[in-house]
């Protein structure tokens, strides 16, 4: 089979599936992740992690606050609903908005963090799906650029 003719396995469809993110300023990595999600569930929720959080996560106070990243994210179209994240723990968010899948990038993908997820997930009846992840467009790599670097 030639390559542009490759087969792609067909995955299950989700009722509602969420993807969670600082989506501190949102770029095409962000948007290639949520409009993935949404291809392949009935409806999307997607989580943005509070201020408080997003410094846990990633060390540092995000650019764009809180209340602004929600506005962003909830304007796009392909997105059903909106949420405040407030927290790592994924089951936190399932508690507020229960969903079937979380759909996060691969960059997870057989490391501790991502079995703990997926073990936390599991205990809740939710899964876990992978989308590649995209390394040459980032928050960190525009961070860098603005910076001069």
């Amino acid at each position: 089979m030639s390559p542009e003719r490759a087969v792609h396995p067909v995955l299950p469809r989700a009722a509602v599936g969420y993807v969670s993110g600082v989506f501190d300023m949102f770029h095409i990595g962000h948007l290639n992740v949520i409009t993935r999600a949404r291809e392949l569930c009935d409806l999307l929720v997607v989580g943005v992690l509070t201020d408080a959080e997003s410094v846990v996560s990633k060390g540092r106070s995000p650019v764009i606050p809180d209340d602004e990243r929600l506005a962003i994210v909830g304007a796009l179209g392909m997105v059903d609903e909106v949420m405040l994240d407030p927290s790592l723990d994924r089951r936190v968010a399932w508690s507020i908005r229960r969903f079937d899948v979380l759909y996060e990038g691969d960059d997870w993908r057989g490391t501790e963090k991502g079995r703990r997820l997926e073990e936390q997930l599991a205990s809740v009846g939710a899964g876990v799906h992978y989308f590649p992840y995209p390394v040459h467009t980032s928050s960190g790599v525009l961070r860098r650029h603005l910076a001069g670097a």
